[in-house]
């Protein structure tokens, strides 16, 4: 499974959206995550803000599954296991 990765601007961070995602990688070795690059399409995408706002600029991202949108560090838990259970889907589905 692939997941883009995109940051807001960063302009009122309210926590660190760097260990925010270093945590996520560590607790999800299954998925790879990828700063979103032009014209890439992604499985899923991962988007960081920094705060409740979360302005950033998702239109022009190719996305064939899921966004999810993050904007507060105890957010955590819960991204986790939406991404556990999608990744379990995945295989799943696979194995079939």
């Amino acid at each position: 499974m692939i997941c883009g990765v995109k940051y807001c601007g960063g302009c009122n961070s309210r926590y660190n959206r760097t260990a925010f995602l270093e945590r996520v990688k560590n607790t999800c070795p299954d998925v790879e995550f990828q700063y979103v690059q032009p014209e890439a399409v992604y499985h899923y995408l991962l988007v960081i803000c920094g705060c409740p706002s979360k302005c950033a600029d998702i239109s022009k991202i190719l996305i064939d599954g899921n966004i999810y949108m993050i904007s507060e560090e105890n957010q955590f838990e819960n991204l986790v296991e939406k991404i556990k259970k999608t990744v379990s889907s995945i295989f799943e589905n696979v194995l079939k």
